[in-house]
């Protein structure tokens, strides 16, 4: 992929991770026994009401619909194909008092249309998409809201003869594309409901029609969608009068017994996207050369965080498989990831904290191709930035999200790379303070 890819990916990523951020409140709501007073004033109520009305969150769904377009036979005849509508699942995180929505959208396992032709069967659709939308005039009940925007979308398509005689389906081709899109929001007391038109470019590519010849795909530069999402805010409790003693409180008794420091744990789930295709596969499996399989992971960390300079120092394990499988060819490309990361917060904006740091890991890669298996061992150095969601200091819990690069991460067999420099995509982690919760029940009892 070309070095300017790479820094669009990387851009829109960093700019989506918005989008699950004001999932749910930024801290575990401690109860209110009637013992909080009223210590060092070091959050105000004027600036608990600005962050916590800063962003909220919404969840929905919508229907993806995107054009057909045409392929080519295995014996050369052109056909064209029809259009296909998926359902998706949406969250998103509105920001900047309603200028800004940061979101998800991840298809359910439904598609309708891309029927079979000249006795091909196809199946075409999008997945994963994560994007930006800024909304001139703001967001607000009654308001209808014009929106532009950019977002990343995988494409996937495959076709196969109705009959064939090979081991496996025919083979994926996945394509990564940067739509821009342009719509409206019309915004209820409760809902909003999006209308929206994406384009973006480079619509023909080549497709393994054989193992070993390829013919003409041309897909339509549109697709459109229209959705419906709840929106609410789930921390306003914190501008109250009482919410602002008792956040005083509880940070003044952090600060007395030296407990703003502190080991963490957090879990959650994460996604691998490809960056770059395998010169492995275009020399040995070209039919598979096409497909760049996103793998959905488990994301563990322990750590500790050091308030005064605000640096967290962890230590993660992630697990990244993926299998890709085409005619007579089938691969199974595997990745076990022990990374010791370190970073700065390099601000705290309103409650927006984002990080930025090197990682150092050890690599366990292999590839296992038609029975073949190779594997090793090797050391690695990356980037972690992202950011937590921390409106103030005294949570037992937060949500962070991380993204995590290691450059030209890759295993060398039979003298080709097989390449695992994936954009990892931290959905959502959920973050636990240490003995935090304890600490507040002796304060408190």
């Amino acid at each position: 992929m070309p070095a300017n890819n790479h820094t669009q990916l990387c851009s829109v990523f960093i700019v989506a991770l918005f989008s699950l951020s004001a999932l749910v409140p930024s801290r575990a709501q401690q109860p209110d026994r009637g013992r909080f007073l009223h210590k060092d004033s070091v959050y105000t109520e004027a600036y608990l009401k600005k962050s916590t009305s800063f962003a909220w969150f919404t969840i929905g769904g919508d229907a993806h619909i995107h054009p057909g377009g045409s392929s080519t036979t295995p014996d050369g005849k052109t056909f064209g194909f029809g259009t296909g509508v998926q359902p998706r699942f949406t969250i998103s995180g509105v920001h900047f008092w309603g200028h800004a929505d940061f979101y998800v959208s991840v298809p359910l396992p439904v598609l309708i249309g891309n029927q079979s032709a000249e006795g091909q069967e196809i199946k075409y659709q999008s997945r994963v998409e994560t994007g930006a939308r800024v909304y001139p005039w703001k967001l607000r009940p009654g308001r209808l809201s014009p929106y532009a925007g950019v977002s990343f979308r995988a494409l996937s398509y495959r076709q196969k003869p109705a009959a064939s005689d090979y081991t496996y389906q025919a083979p994926d081709y996945d394509k990564f594309v940067f739509p821009w899109q342009a719509g409206v929001t019309y915004t209820s007391k409760k809902y909003h409901v999006t209308a929206g038109i994406h384009y973006w470019r480079q619509p023909q590519v080549q497709y393994y029609t054989t193992p070993a010849a390829s013919g003409v795909l041309k897909l339509q530069p549109f697709t459109f969608n229209v959705g419906v999402v709840r929106y609410m805010d789930t921390d306003k409790s914190m501008a109250s009068a009482k919410g602002v003693r008792q956040e005083n409180t509880l940070y003044s008794r952090l600060k007395q017994y030296r407990k703003l420091n502190t080991a963490y744990w957090g879990v959650g789930p994460s996604s691998a996207l490809p960056l770059s295709r395998s010169a492995y596969f275009h020399t040995y499996a070209p039919a598979l050369h096409g497909s760049l399989p996103i793998s959905i992971l488990p994301d563990v960390t322990v750590g500790y965080h050091f308030a005064r300079p605000d640096v967290n120092i962890g230590l993660s394990y992630r697990p990244i498989f993926s299998t890709i499988k085409g005619y007579n060819d089938r691969a199974v490309l595997g990745r076990h990831s022990i990374m010791l990361e370190g970073y700065k917060f390099v601000t705290n904006w309103l409650g927006f904290a984002p990080y930025i740091g090197p990682t150092v890991s050890m690599e366990h890669l292999s590839l296992q191709h038609n029975g073949e298996r190779t594997a090793q061992w090797k050391p690695a150095v990356g980037l972690i930035a992202g950011w937590d969601i921390r409106v103030t200091r005294t949570g037992t819990s937060l949500l962070r999200t991380n993204l995590r690069w290691v450059p030209n991460l890759h295993l060398t067999v039979q003298g080709e790379k097989v390449m695992y420099d994936a954009l990892e995509f931290n959905f959502i982690q959920y973050v636990v303070f240490i003995g935090r919760k304890k600490f507040y029940r002796q304060q408190f009892k």
